[in-house]
């Protein structure tokens, strides 16, 4: 039985640094042939990325992908005249050919197959068939969890499409999800990136990989860059603030202000798209009010610039290849937090 590592597991090591400031870090990725300024993506989640959210991030840098949890009308909608890029979430129902029809359509920049459990033969059919239909349209496939999974949608994507192909990996590891509860299976997010990168890599691929899950902070997000991937997408981090969907909640007593943050599986995001919920893989909860994202996303990007500096490198390539992980105890880890204060 092998030990499988998250994020506070591990540490990076600092290295000789000679980049002269975090203004000079260059944190442009590119994901399924879309180029990106920084390597943030908004979930495709309801009550994390619609419109006003993927209008946000586009606008910083990033993306957002508008969830599929809607109507196709409602979700083109929300697309048409979006500054580009800007992503639109399908499925694997009968309707999937049509959702990407539509999107495109209205100038969707590249389409997300969402699927819980993406290792399977319905979601390897229906990606094949979308980049023979779609020939222009970037594709993100998600979720995934292995590098057996990551070997097998390399082997049966043909290679000329591979460029435009990005896999969405992790199982389990968002902070409103309750897959591993329920079923006992997932694999923590960060091992998840090491096994699928180092997949690809020895196939010598050019698929693209996003860190998905499990993200707490921008110091997991350089270790998941560092391990190999490409961008990451956040969902609770995102979540709360201004632009996340959802109206505010104002608690009387206190005068604090929440919105709610849900798992696409949860019961509130079934019942409110499908009018009921008999299984549910998700949770839901109140999450504080975080005002404009863009406090957020700039946080985190300082964060990760400072993260490249320490590992003595200006852009993600460089990083990918210089950073040196160390596995730390327990006591290392709460040796990380803040202490010592009274």
């Amino acid at each position: 039985m092998r030990t499988a590592l998250s994020f506070d597991d591990v540490l990076l090591v600092p290295g000789y640094n000679d980049v002269g400031s975090r203004k000079d870090v260059s944190l442009e990725t590119t994901v399924a042939d879309v180029i990106l300024d920084i390597p943030i993506i908004a979930a495709n989640m309801p009550s994390v990325c619609e419109d006003e959210m993927a209008a946000a991030i586009g606008s910083m840098g990033g993306m957002g992908i508008v969830h599929r949890m809607q109507t196709i009308l409602s979700q083109t909608d929300q697309i048409t005249n979006m500054p580009y890029p800007v992503g639109g979430a399908i499925g694997i129902g009968a309707d999937w050919a049509a959702r990407a029809q539509s999107l495109i359509e209205m100038g969707t920049t590249i389409i997300c197959l969402d699927v819980a459990h993406g290792h399977q033969e319905r979601v390897l059919d229906v990606a094949v068939e979308f980049l023979l239909a779609f020939t222009d349209t970037p594709l993100i496939i998600g979720n995934i969890a292995t590098g057996d999974a990551a070997a097998r949608f390399d082997t049966l994507i043909p290679e000329k499409f591979q460029d435009r192909v990005a896999l969405k990996v992790g199982v389990g590891g968002g902070s409103v999800c309750t897959t591993r509860i329920k079923t006992g299976f997932g694999v923590p997010t960060l091992q998840s990136v090491f096994d699928v990168c180092e997949a690809l890599s020895e196939r010598e691929s050019s698929i693209t990989v996003i860190a998905d899950g499990g993200l707490k902070s921008s110091g997991d997000i350089v270790k998941a860059l560092a391990a190999g991937a490409d961008a990451v997408m956040l969902g609770s981090l995102l979540a709360g603030t201004r632009q996340a969907p959802g109206d505010i909640i104002k608690d009387d007593k206190t005068g604090l202000k929440y919105k709610v943050y849900r798992g696409a599986a949860s019961y509130g995001a079934k019942a409110a798209h499908f009018g009921e919920a008999e299984y549910v893989e998700g949770a839901e909860r109140l999450i504080p009010y975080k005002g404009d994202v863009k406090k957020t996303i700039d946080s985190l990007v300082e964060g990760i610039k400072s993260g490249l500096t320490y590992c003595g490198v200006d852009n993600l390539a460089d990083l990918r290849g210089e950073a040196e992980f160390v596995r730390i105890t327990d006591a290392g880890f709460r040796e990380s937090l803040p202490h010592g204060i009274f």
